[in-house]
């Protein structure tokens, strides 16, 4: 049973959380008007943006540590991890690619980020090796926090349904910044499943 959750909460390992008790397709989405834009404006929409320089901290190649536990209070499994996080598509997005172990077995992972400037929200989509879901989430930036929170949904075959995740990303600093997951148990608690410290090489 704890391995099952295991694979049920590690494709999240990215940035992804505005509430736990919303579903990403009930999100308010304060997007820009398109009839209320110059042409200019309209095609500044196309280009990278201030929102999108908020991810130049993770650029680079981290060691990460994983945390994970299966339920409230259990046990903490640790294993080691590695990340390397590049610009793709002319700096509109940020690649992660993710090497760990999860339960003492390998796996890969590969993650893209970026900033929505019409729909004003950044988005997450992660993909791993242990699974066959592709997971999205959606986001915010907290400034006053140094912080992204991010909300997504997965299925659950425990429930026979989807249910909602929650999760943040908060720097630390250019060498440092951590990634927690939440869950929720069939009863309603959250807990942190899932934490992972990067650190830059």
């Amino acid at each position: 049973m704890k391995r099952y959750y295991f694979y049920l909460t590690l494709p999240l390992f990215t940035l992804v959380a505005l509430g736990c008790s919303l579903r990403p397709e009930n999100q308010k989405v304060e997007g820009v008007n398109a009839a209320a834009l110059s042409q200019g404006e309209w095609m500044a929409l196309s280009k990278p943006g201030p929102s999108h320089r908020l991810l130049e901290v993770l650029v680079g190649t981290w060691d990460a540590k994983l945390s994970f536990r299966s339920e409230p209070g259990g046990k903490v499994q640790v294993s080691p991890g590695t990340s390397t996080i590049s610009w793709i598509l002319g700096e509109r997005f940020i690649k992660e690619e993710f090497t760990g172990e999860a339960l003492g077995e390998r796996f890969q992972g590969l993650g893209i980020t970026g900033y929505d400037s019409a729909a004003r929200r950044f988005t997450n989509v992660w993909i791993d090796s242990l699974n066959t879901a592709l997971a999205t989430s959606f986001g915010k930036y907290l400034p006053e926090e140094n912080r992204f929170d991010f909300i997504g949904e997965v299925y659950d075959p425990l429930r026979g349904g989807m249910k909602t995740t929650r999760s943040m990303m908060r720097v630390i600093s250019t060498t440092k910044y951590e990634f927690v997951m939440f869950d929720t148990t069939p009863t309603g608690t959250e807990y942190a499943a899932l934490q992972i410290e990067y650190t830059k090489r």
